[in-house]
């Protein structure tokens, strides 16, 4: 019995504050098929992203920085590792920790030994499959556009809440001046 209401007293994971999503880092392994093993909903989640865009059949899928070295160092960054201040791997079944990518960061693919595409990034910024980057900017600036964008599900959110509370305001103004509207028409 006791341990029936101790699990009904539980928060669900994503109202615990203490809950930390899935293990805060997993050893990277070229290619690894990893199951997604936590509750964070699939939406906020890399692959979930890369997946619903298709990224690798994108028009930018293409366009990624090649390392001129360091690949080595590549390998050794672990699957979620963000502590590093330069590079920052990818957790697949987390959310992109940022999408600004200036300040001598460098993301890398969660399973693969590269920097992210910009088909990815457009992925995590949660732009429609659809939206593409033209290859007559530089890759750098393909980046910075990227890097540069409130993510597009954010803005959309913003926006329509932005018009409702327009909305709301301009019929209880005209409500208020009713009368006045009516004079006028008269």
């Amino acid at each position: 019995m006791r341990g029936r209401v101790e699990e009904a007293e539980k928060k669900p994971h994503f109202l615990d504050p203490d809950y930390e999503g899935p293990s805060k880092v997993d050893a990277f392994k070229p290619n690894h098929i990893r199951m997604r093993k936590n509750m964070v909903p699939s939406e906020l989640c890399v692959q979930y992203w890369f997946d619903k865009n298709d990224v690798c059949n994108h028009a930018n899928a293409s366009h990624c920085f090649q390392p001129r070295a360091g690949l080595r160092r590549f390998q050794t960054v672990a699957e979620g590792d963000d502590s590093k201040k330069s590079y920052k791997r990818l957790h697949r079944w987390r959310y992109s920790p940022t999408a600004a990518y200036g300040n001598n960061e460098v993301h890398l693919h969660p399973y693969q030994e590269r920097r992210i595409t910009v088909a990815e990034a457009l992925a995590l910024q949660s732009l429609p499959k659809e939206f593409e980057l033209p290859p007559t900017l530089t890759l750098s600036n393909m980046f910075k556009t990227v890097g540069n964008g409130v993510p597009y599900m954010a803005a959309q959110g913003l926006a329509r809440s932005i018009a409702e509370h327009l909305r709301s305001r301009d019929a209880s103004y005209r409500s208020e001046h009713r009368e006045s509207y009516q004079s006028v028409a008269a």
